[in-house]
Formats: structure tokens, sequence, C-alpha cells
């Protein structure tokens, strides 16, 4: 069974997540992926990565994130560990936009058929809210259109503005991932929300931009991280 990191980890993004960074370049492994019993970011709100409270941004910018070890930032897939890049996603786009504040309720191993029931009870605060799983679910073969979909109506009825990325591009390993992103790009397009085409994103299929066959090593991880916030410039300009 195809996995992307299947280790189950709360994240507090505030601290920049532990491990290390984008090397390697080992085979994928072929790990279980993540339970099906509650994820441990349903158990309790996660903690805004962004600055200080205490000096309050004119502007709403609060990002909520869901999706697995991409979006999370994993690179380890020994098991052994919740290995992630020196600047997570998550961290990379508070960076980037100063005036975003983040609430990260990624976890490796997550797809889309299982964060559904938890996803449709989840309390969402924030303006934007971005969906990124996907390469679980094209690996596995699982459903991805109709829990995607939900995902995304449950978004536009609460008034929230929904950004799916599309699937990241794999060195090796994902057969439909092509099939599945065009999925993505399809439901954003028939939702009418913002499709932020990782796909799209520039990459090299060698250690510098891959930590294996599918994670993003660090520099391919920023990238992505940057496209996400031209996505969220075109829809919010005020939070450049």
């Amino acid at each position: 069974m195809f996995v992307i990191l299947s280790v189950v980890a709360a994240v507090n993004v505030g601290c920049g997540g532990g491990g290390g960074g984008g090397g390697g370049g080992a085979a994928m492994g072929m790990l279980p992926v993540a339970s099906t019993s509650v994820p441990a970011t349903a158990a309790a709100p996660a903690q805004d990565s962004g600055a200080s409270s205490s000096t309050a941004s004119p502007v709403d910018c609060s990002v909520t994130l869901y999706g697995d070890s991409i979006l999370y930032g994993g690179t380890n897939i020994t098991g052994a560990g919740p290995g992630r890049l020196q600047e997570p996603p998550a961290v990379g786009l508070v960076r980037i936009r100063p005036l975003v504040t983040v609430s990260d309720r990624t976890e490796p191993g997550d797809y889309a058929t299982r964060r559904l029931p938890f996803f449709m009870n989840d309390r969402i605060t924030s303006r934007f809210v971005v969906i990124e799983h996907g390469l679980n679910d094209a690996g596995n073969g699982f459903d991805y259109e109709t829990p995607l979909r939900t995902m995304v109506q449950r978004v536009k009825a609460l008034q929230k503005t929904a950004i799916v990325t599309g699937l990241s591009h794999v060195r090796e390993g994902v057969d439909q991932r092509d099939a599945y992103d065009a999925i993505a790009s399809r439901v954003a397009k028939e939702e009418g929300v913002a499709f932020a085409n990782w796909g799209s994103v520039p990459f090299t299929r060698d250690s510098t931009d891959f930590a294996d066959d599918v994670h993003p090593a660090q520099p391919y991880s920023t990238r992505l991280t940057e496209q996400l916030a031209r996505t969220i410039d075109g829809l919010a300009p005020e939070c450049r």
C-alpha cells in the first residue's frame, strides 16, 4: 500500500517542526497509511503560527491548512519519526507573507476520505482554508473527487474561501498523479474556488528537489509555498 509518511503527529507550527532538511534520495517506502482513528489534529484546535497577537493585523489574513505530509513538510519515510523540513510550508508561508497567520492541521499519511468526517465537524474560523490532499489518494486508488468536493462545499457553506492546491510532482511511484491532479483542478473550477496549481511549479527529479521519490526537499517545498502565497495574493492583495 502506498503512503506518504504514515507517522501520526500533532503539529505546533510555532515551533517550526522537528527533523532535518531535505537530503536523502532514498527509495519510497511501502508504509501503511495513517490510522482511521480520530486524527490528532481533530482533538483540539491547532496553534497559530503567526507573530504575537499583541499587535492585531488590520486585515484578516488567517489560513487553515489541511493536507498530508507534503503540506506538513515531511521527509522521513522510515517510520522512525516525523522527519520534517527546517522550514515547513506553514512556517514558510508566514515568512513570505508576515500578515498571514496559520492554523496547521496537516497530518502525515492523511488522505481525503479519512479526513472528511473530521473536517465536517472541525471548527474553522479562518478566512482561507487550504486543502492539499491527493497523493496518498492517488497512490492507493482511493475515492478522491467525492470527499474533496464535499470539503470544498463545506468551506463555501461556512462563507470561507477555499483553496485547492492540486498535487505536487513526484520523482516516481505514483502512476495516477496526473489523473488525480486533473480531478483537483476540475473540482476547484466547478465549485468556483481557487486552484493553486502546484503541478505548474518548476522542479527537477534529483536530490536537490526531492528528499525521496515523493517528498519535496526544501527548495521545491519552498517554491510550492511561494505558489500558495501568490494564490492568496490574487484573492486578497491586502495580505501581501
